[in-house]
């Protein structure tokens, strides 16, 4: 019973000969979390061309794949589907450029995808659109992730802002440094880091914050739910839309664009906690459109 659909699968994806077009077949491995699958599925088969048909396929038949790009979810279906054929084109979507980049530069064409996290710089300029007058940024790192935020820093001053990083050795020194950042920063710049911000720490850091009287700006949108005021984030329907153009690319070329961000951004905030500490916040719209006018003056509007 497994045969037959392998079998179909080789036959859609047999090299072409001179004169004919690439096919028009575009395979998806999911993350695994049906409720996100299907939606970024329902979302790619209306922006996807409509002569494109859309697959679901298991890890199992991803060998059989050739010449037809596949749409992964998520770090880990990238890389069973990379691990099961690496020959197949792949455009990664909801993974972050820290993992992506290394596999596209090293298969140029073939590796593609729309990074996930957002860039340092916007979430810094978010913090700056709700308090103009801010100049200091505290981050938290871990000396393995220390070099993150280096681009950060070298881009600040451009707009009137620095950085300083505070270092956090282990989990016990966590709060005791976080503290020493709060009194420097004038408000605390949350980056994509696993081992300082996750569903263990998150509480911790945000309470310590908000007794200081002091925001916490990133990492992503769920921790503005959890008690951040405030975060940039690229909506689903803008990965995709950019995801479609890059597979739209390779049936025309046979190649796939480099891996790149979202063109558009959207902010979410909490507004409970701005009234908390007597925060006035511009709405989501206003915040967006400073931080991509503060982005055009500076010729940065790629988030390179």
């Amino acid at each position: 019973m497994i045969l037959l659909p392998l079998i179909l699968l080789g036959l859609a994806s047999q090299p072409l000969s001179a004169g004919e077009t690439i096919p028009q077949t575009v395979y998806f491995v999911g993350s695994g979390n049906d409720a996100l699958d299907q939606h970024i599925k329902n979302l790619l088969v209306e922006h996807l061309d409509e002569q494109i048909s859309l697959e679901a396929i298991g890890v199992d038949q991803v060998a059989a794949v050739t010449d037809s790009v596949v749409i992964t979810i998520g770090s880990s279906a990238f890389s069973r589907v990379r691990q099961a054929n690496p020959d197949a084109p792949i455009v990664s979507l909801l993974t972050e450029r820290d993992f992506l980049d290394d596999y596209a530069i090293r298969a140029p064409g073939q590796i593609s995808g729309v990074f996930y996290d957002v860039p340092l710089i916007r979430q810094a300029l978010t913090g700056k659109a709700i308090l103009p007058q801010a100049t200091d940024i505290a981050l938290l790192a871990t000396p393995e992730s220390v070099e993150l935020y280096q681009p950060l820093i070298d881009q600040l001053p451009a707009y009137g802002m620095s950085a300083r990083v505070f270092l956090v050795d282990d989990r016990d020194s966590l709060i005791p440094t976080l503290v020493r950042a709060l009194g420097y920063g004038d408000f605390l710049l949350a980056a994509p880091d696993s081992a300082i911000y996750n569903p263990r720490t998150i509480k911790h850091i945000l309470l310590t914050a908000y007794r200081r009287n002091k925001i916490v700006i990133g990492p992503t949108q769920a921790y503005v739910q959890a008690g951040s005021l405030a975060s940039s984030y690229a909506p689903f329907s803008e990965i995709v839309q950019l995801a479609s153009e890059f597979v739209e690319t390779y049936q025309k070329t046979g190649k796939l664009p480099l891996p790149s961000y979202p063109r558009q951004y959207k902010v979410a905030i909490n507004k409970q906690v701005g009234r908390s500490l007597n925060i006035p916040l511009p709405d989501r719209e206003e915040i967006a459109r400073t931080v991509n006018q503060y982005l055009d003056t500076n010729g940065e509007t790629s988030d390179e």
